[in-house]
């Protein structure tokens, strides 16, 4: 009978355990996208809107990498990541 009551207190702290590790990560994961949220200004992700097509696309990446590597770079070729 004591084996019983004994097994009862481990599933207990194991259930309590567990619940607690999940609702940490949860708050975690829902702090981290609030502060993304707010904090993320970057001019790539206000201008994404304003691309439409492949032309512009072209012409910002161009540019990019001349003020990265200079006037000499070039790009050969290039594909979007999703």
């Amino acid at each position: 009978m004591e084996n019983l009551s004994n097994l009862s207190v481990l599933l207990n702290i194991l259930f309590n355990g567990m619940m607690t590790v999940f609702l940490v990560l949860f708050l975690v994961y829902l702090i981290g996208k609030i502060i993304i949220y707010f904090v993320d200004s970057s001019p790539i992700a206000s201008s994404k809107n304003n691309i439409n097509n492949d032309s512009d696309i072209k012409n910002i990446i161009h540019q990019k990498i001349k003020d990265i590597a200079g006037k000499d770079a070039e790009i050969i070729s290039y594909r979007k990541l999703d």
